[in-house]
């Protein structure tokens, strides 16, 4: 067994050793302190919940409905001229509103553009680098009862898009 295989199974008890260690040194009730913390993380789960649930069924409506394909069609021409691959757009159009089913498009994508393909290596390239924006934006806004997100939906929309748009010029330049 090598060195990292050792540390990787030890790493985990050891923390949890040393933060005991840690609180009894400092005289903190170190099970009640995780009680409340478990507690209050339960607390956060029931907040959020019904907006996770929302975006669930909105991205579940979206593709099922087959707008998202009709917006894919919509924006594919102007955007192929400019290089992105068509297989890319219904991804990029996922991607800010759900984390899962854009993993399950980029698997669509590597297997019917093989995982050696540019178009592969853009899709991946643009998920590593982009967030899922609404769904975030969603959860800790409205966790925190913010109604008015003011600039944050634009800004994240133009960062979305500038992501697209870098992946594909750094991939193109990189693998061309």
């Amino acid at each position: 067994m090598n060195i990292i295989s050792i540390i990787s199974l030890l790493i985990l008890p050891a923390f949890i050793i040393f933060v005991i260690i840690y609180g009894l040194t400092k005289k903190v009730k170190v099970y009640d302190a995780f009680c409340r913390g478990a507690k209050d993380g339960l607390e956060l789960v029931g907040k959020i919940l019904p907006f996770i649930c929302a975006m669930v069924i909105a991205i579940g409506i979206l593709r099922d409905s087959g707008l998202l394909g009709l917006l894919s069609n919509a924006i594919s021409a102007p955007l192929s001229f400019i290089g992105v691959p068509p297989e890319i757009i219904s991804l990029y159009l996922i991607r800010p509103f759900s984390g899962s089913a854009s993993i399950g498009m980029l698997v669509d994508i590597f297997n019917s553009t093989g995982i050696n393909s540019l178009t592969s290596d853009i899709a991946s390239t643009m998920m590593g680098s982009s967030e899922t924006t609404f769904y975030t934006i969603a959860l800790y806004f409205g966790s925190i009862g913010v109604k008015k997100t003011r600039y944050a939906v634009v800004v994240a929309v133009i960062c979305d898009l500038v992501t697209m748009l870098t992946a594909v010029l750094v991939c193109r330049m990189i693998l061309a």
